[in-house]
């Protein structure tokens, strides 16, 4: 080859090296109108583009942009919009092939179903969400999904969910490194849909009673009344998913509200009211809602049914019950009084030389916790070494029980808050930690029954030796076992870390894997 043309040739592959190369579709003309103007349900025309190199932000906008910041995607990897659709792809299937549990089958069934609802919508019903569109709203309905918990996806519709996607293009497009949550949007505008919010339009103010009505009350409507029911319930109730539209065929359900959040449950059957629950959806009405409960039913003379009435004569005993307990107990609560405090609920205190006690049991007081009566519960098991019998931490405020060594008989610590249990060494009777937030118990040595690791935090029993029933690793995240040498009874291990090899110098009845 001349030189001459060996120059023009390099400078051409330098520029080639330099400079990304643009098709421009030019085929059809359009008028700078017809350009300007937009359509909610089309995706706009864009450049047919070919890049060499890394793409930077700069090239990206809208939810493109706000998917790659909040993902932190690969861009330098990509060569054209197309990569960033794929990758986003890849992580829509990641989403959908994964298990997200579940802490009972109708919970994991409404998780399927709801999932299924969603994606079906954002990925093949609207046609102008891209996958980036599609990943950014799967990830933030799923993100609260936990084998620990019983959350499932919000209720879909469909212009709430414009609404935000229209609102994070629009402030992103303004300022690109805009922050927002928008599964925290979605539910405060989903809430402020059905709560009718006006003043602040979030929904988190309304205090009120909202009635939600039947079937026969309001059938044109009732398809948009379950959904309502839905998303004002309290997670805990099962009227938070598959129970909503059988509870309200039955009958009218109204929820109050206090700044937005659901506090009461009043559910009908007829004209009566069957069924009253608060937030821990155990059967108890929750004290401080008592007064707001009967002044609704009393101004608007409403029915109950025997059950609900004992649920009411039930409270209004445990108020009274409370205020006395309150009163008798004043001056020791005052003073931290631990002692006196124990001995009031019959149990009794053994204090050692070093001040260390040793108590007979331990469990809630009768018709409240040690929280409703103004108690610091981690003050008052701070110098407990010895638990003689039973201890029931169910419904226990305490967070921590760093000098506790032994518990006499059964234990029971499932969704407790205690999160430090570093000095207990032995359980006399069946062990429960399912949906604890303990982590470790690096000094348990014995458990005397069963024990129930399922769903637990729990990954490491470094000291344990022997568990005198059987044992239930099911769905758990145990993986050390290495001194264990004796199981009385049946060993479950489906779904956890645990493989049947790790059993092999373990005398054990059966393993169920």
């Amino acid at each position: 080859m001349p030189q001459k043309a060996n120059f023009i040739f390099s400078v051409f592959i330098m520029y080639m090296n330099l400079s990304p190369i643009k098709f421009h579709n030019t085929t059809t003309q359009i008028s700078a109108k017809q350009r300007n103007k937009s359509y909610s349900n089309l995706s706009p025309l864009a450049y047919d583009t070919i890049s060499f190199g890394a793409m930077k932000k700069k090239e990206f906008d809208g939810i493109d942009l706000a998917v790659i910041q909040k993902f932190s995607a690969p861009i330098e990897k990509f060569s054209s919009n197309e990569d960033l659709q794929n990758w986003a792809d890849e992580k829509i299937k990641e989403i959908l092939n994964k298990d997200f549990g579940g802490r009972s089958e109708e919970t994991k069934i409404q998780r399927k179903a709801m999932l299924k609802e969603w994606s079906d919508y954002v990925l093949d019903e609207n046609d102008a969400y891209k996958k980036t569109t599609a990943f950014l709203i799967l990830s933030a309905i799923t993100k609260d999904l936990d084998a620990n918990n019983d959350n499932i996806p919000p209720v879909l519709n469909k212009g709430v969910l414009a609404d935000c996607i229209s609102e994070i293009e629009k402030n992103i497009k303004t300022n690109p490194k805009y922050q927002f949550d928008l599964n925290k949007m979605y539910k405060n505008k989903l809430r402020s849909f059905y709560v009718d919010d006006v003043e602040t339009n979030t929904g988190e103010t309304a205090t009120k009673w909202v009635v939600i009505p039947s079937k026969e009350h309001d059938s044109k409507n009732f398809k948009a009344n379950v959904e309502k029911l839905k998303v004002l319930s309290y997670k805990t109730w099962c009227t938070k998913s598959f129970n909503a539209e059988p509870y309200l065929e039955k009958g009218d359900f109204h929820i109050y509200l206090e700044n937005g959040k659901p506090k009461l449950g009043v559910r009908f059957v007829g004209d009566e009211i069957e069924e009253i629950q608060g937030e821990k959806n155990n059967d108890e009405i929750p004290l401080d809602y008592l007064d707001t409960l009967k002044r609704h039913i009393l101004e608007n003379n409403l029915k109950l049914t025997k059950y609900a009435k004992n649920e009411i004569e039930f409270a209004q005993e445990a108020k009274e019950e409370i205020e006395k307990i309150k009163n008798d107990l004043s001056e020791a609560i005052k003073n931290n009084d631990v002692k006196a405090i124990y001995e009031y609920f019959e149990i009794s205190v053994q204090e050692d030389k070093d001040g260390y006690l040793t108590i007979s049991k331990y469990e809630r007081p009768p018709y409240c916790t040690f929280e409703d009566l103004g108690i610091d519960e981690n003050k008052l098991l701070e110098k407990v070494r010895i638990i003689k019998h039973c201890a029931y931490f169910r419904d226990s405020q305490a967070t921590s029980l760093t000098n506790l060594e032994t518990i006499g008989a059964e234990a029971d610590f499932t969704d407790s808050k205690i999160t430090d249990l570093r000095n207990l060494k032995s359980i006399g009777a069946n062990a429960f930690f399912s949906f604890s937030k303990i982590t470790d118990l690096p000094s348990l040595e014995s458990i005397g029954v069963d024990a129930n690791f399922a769903f637990s935090k729990i990954a490491d029993l470094p000291s344990l030796e022997t568990i005198g029933g059987s044992v239930n690793f099911r769905d758990s995240l145990v993986a050390n076992i290495g001194k264990l040498k004796y199981i009385g009874g049946i060993a479950y291990i489906e779904n956890s870390p645990l493989v049947v090899e790790d059993f092999n110098n373990i005398e054990v009845q059966t393993i169920n894997a």
